[in-house]
């Protein structure tokens, strides 16, 4: 015979199983999340491993290793600005002060932003969908932030005369890649736009006629 301890102990098991079997019938919204939550996990990592990276710059290191040399001392000269010009007007020269003032400024405000003026166009990755042929960009902010713009090729114009450091036009904005770095020629062929029929631009035959008899 069970002694009246364990008699307790088995009517306390068998009412946690009857409570938590009615929760799971009355909500079988924790199970259902529990499906989303794993369908969702691997939506993303479906979604990452389709992606291929077709486009690698080199100079993405470097680039990233001067604007954080950059950014830095930008900070560091806003910090010794005041310093210097309080340590410049005790001497009392203004010519001093001025020079002080234009070295300081230069390399605190105008450096980051040519930095940023002559990189902010290179494309440091390249990654694409084959499922839906959408080519993704990355390049780097005035942060040292990577943002993507994802683009077909129907979206890119490659401009007749090519600005300074810019080879293609994705969606309006202007970026800089090279042929060499692609995994394949044929991607950078597509995106060029070297695929398609040649047009010649022979222009209309009845405006250089009448231009003629004129």
């Amino acid at each position: 015979m069970l002694s009246v301890y364990q008699t307790q102990i088995l009517r306390g098991r068998c009412l946690l199983q009857k409570t938590f079997s009615n929760n799971l019938s009355s909500n079988p919204k924790v199970l259902n999340t529990c499906k989303v939550n794993i369908r969702q996990l691997s939506s993303k990592t479906g979604e990452d491993n389709k992606l291929e990276c077709i486009y690698y710059g080199p100079l993405k290191p470097q680039i990233r290793a001067v604007k954080i040399f950059s950014i830095t001392s930008s900070f560091a000269g806003l910090i010794a600005q005041p310093i210097i010009i309080n340590e410049a007007s005790k001497i009392g020269s203004t010519s001093l002060l001025v020079a002080l003032c234009s070295v300081v400024g230069f390399f605190t405000f105008v450096t980051p932003l040519l930095l940023h003026f002559i990189t902010k166009k290179y494309v440091t990755e390249i990654h694409y969908d084959p499922e839906t042929s959408t080519y993704k960009a990355t390049y780097i902010n005035f942060f040292i932030a990577p943002v993507t713009i994802d683009f077909k090729a129907e979206d890119v114009v490659v401009p007749d005369i090519p600005g300074m450091f810019t080879t293609m036009l994705a969606k309006g904005k202007p970026l800089f890649i090279e042929a060499r770095h692609f995994s394949d020629p044929i991607y950078y062929a597509k995106i060029m736009g070297y695929d398609k029929p040649l047009d010649f631009k022979m222009g209309n035959i009845e405006e250089k006629d009448t231009n003629n008899n004129k």
